[in-house]
């Protein structure tokens, strides 16, 4: 028993290595990338965020079809995440270490690719990952295991260039993205098995989709959660610099605290999930965030170390938010497999994947061209209009979206119970 606990401890942490790499350049191009555009590349913020929009336009088709080709296998899925790889390596090299003096239509070709080969490996990398895990709580552990190496892959991406002291940060985190990536993608070709994955008639199950009110329940809540995170990610660099008075050490330093404490925080909702329904978990972590990040209503110029108390509490509901809806999503893939006799875990995953790029293409949009209406230059002192655009943007809208996604999630009536025995009646 104990052997067999070791050997899946082992699996889980072998199959998640890949996403440490894949998470490294997630802050630096969500973040970092359109203020280095904006103030090194002098292409303006409207632009960027046009650029941004229709990549993730792009991005958001190729989710699904990425999701039925999985679904079909008209290739392996460890071969799929293979090509992913090489994709994101060759895009992530020419988009942070450009070879010549970029432009909008560098920035949105390369920006593309890079989108598109993280579609490429993540659909596949989250469907197999269903495919490894049936039990009801081990199937958080697993998909905690995998958030852990991506909050790492996190954490090393704003924290290893502040303690190494280097000034080419961006030189280091792509090549230490690519490193990583091809000696974790070689470990996990040859050591995780590959389950054997039934071919699906050679359509999307679209219909089927649509007829899920528990999928779609779900599919919600994950978009307006995912809108409420990525807002504050798309403004970080700018809020922290113009309404607080931080500069890049105080950034480095703030995200470290952020990502640190969502990491110490991750093992806590995993072991309240033993004990506690997976949504209410959820649901308890982002009224708990919300209430927290409403206390950055009351910052101020330099008050830099009350925004690091912000972000550990905050920090620490997002280990929910990372562990807990992937988990719930597979539940839905054997509830969906059971009510309607087919297998789509590459639709299912897609979709996740699809709501995240689609909340980031709405909150880089609406975030940049409204801050451009207002005319706010980057570099440029700001007055306090501009200020009360980025507070409400920062932290306004996202607690309102909070709320509205702790609705839904509240309203979910898929229980432990339900799961268990559709288990019970799928794999015996």
């Amino acid at each position: 028993m104990e052997g067999n606990k070791i050997k899946k401890i082992s699996r889980d942490i072998i199959y998640s290595l890949p996403a440490f790499s894949f998470a490294i350049p997630t802050f630096p191009v969500m973040i970092f990338l359109p203020a280095l555009y904006a103030e090194e590349y002098k292409i303006s913020l409207v632009s960027i965020g046009v650029i941004i929009f229709c990549a993730k336009i792009i991005d958001i088709i190729s989710d699904p079809i990425m999701g039925w080709l999985n679904d079909i296998s008209v290739l392996k899925r460890k071969t799929w995440m293979i090509i992913g790889g090489i994709i994101c390596g060759f895009s992530m090299y020419y988009l942070f270490l450009p070879v010549t003096m970029p432009n909008e239509i560098y920035l949105g070709i390369f920006i593309t690719l890079l989108y598109i080969g993280w579609t490429i490996f993540q659909v596949p990398f989250l469907s197999l990952g269903y495919d490894l895990e049936k039990n009801y709580y081990l199937r958080t552990r697993l998909s905690a295991t995998r958030e852990f190496f991506i909050l790492m892959g996190l954490i090393a991406s704003v924290s290893l260039p502040v303690l190494l002291n280097l000034e080419d940060s961006e030189v280091f985190i792509t090549y230490l993205a690519i490193i990583t990536g091809i000696c974790s993608l070689t470990l996990f070709y040859f050591l995780i098995s590959e389950p054997l994955k039934k071919k699906t008639i050679k359509r999307p199950k679209i219909n089927s989709l649509l007829k899920d009110s528990n999928f779609l329940r779900l599919i919600t809540a994950w978009l307006i959660n995912s809108l409420s995170n990525v807002f504050p990610s798309v403004l970080f660099v700018f809020f922290v610099t113009y309404v607080i008075g931080g500069n890049e050490e105080s950034r480095d330093k703030i995200l470290l605290f952020y990502f640190l404490s969502a990491f110490i925080g991750m093992p806590f909702w995993v072991q309240i999930s033993k004990f506690i329904e997976k949504k209410n978990v959820w649901l308890v972590s982002m009224l708990s965030s919300a209430v927290f990040f409403s206390f950055v209503f009351f910052l101020g110029e330099g008050d830099i170390n009350f925004f690091i108390i912000i972000s550990i509490l905050t920090g620490i509901c997002l280990g929910a938010d990372l562990s807990i809806p992937p988990s719930i999503q597979s539940d839905l893939v054997d509830n969906h497999k059971s009510t309607f006799g087919v297998d789509i875990s590459g639709l299912f995953f897609s979709s996740l994947t699809l709501v995240n790029k689609l909340a980031f293409g709405i909150a880089s949009i609406v975030s940049f061209s409204l801050l451009d209406v207002y005319e706010f230059q980057a570099g440029n002192n700001v007055d306090n209009e501009i200020k009360f655009i980025l507070y409400f943007l920062y932290a306004g809208l996202p607690i309102l979206l909070k709320l509205f996604a702790c609705y839904l999630v509240w309203k979910f009536s898929l229980t432990q119970k339900n799961v268990e025995e559709i288990t019970k009646k799928l794999y015996g």
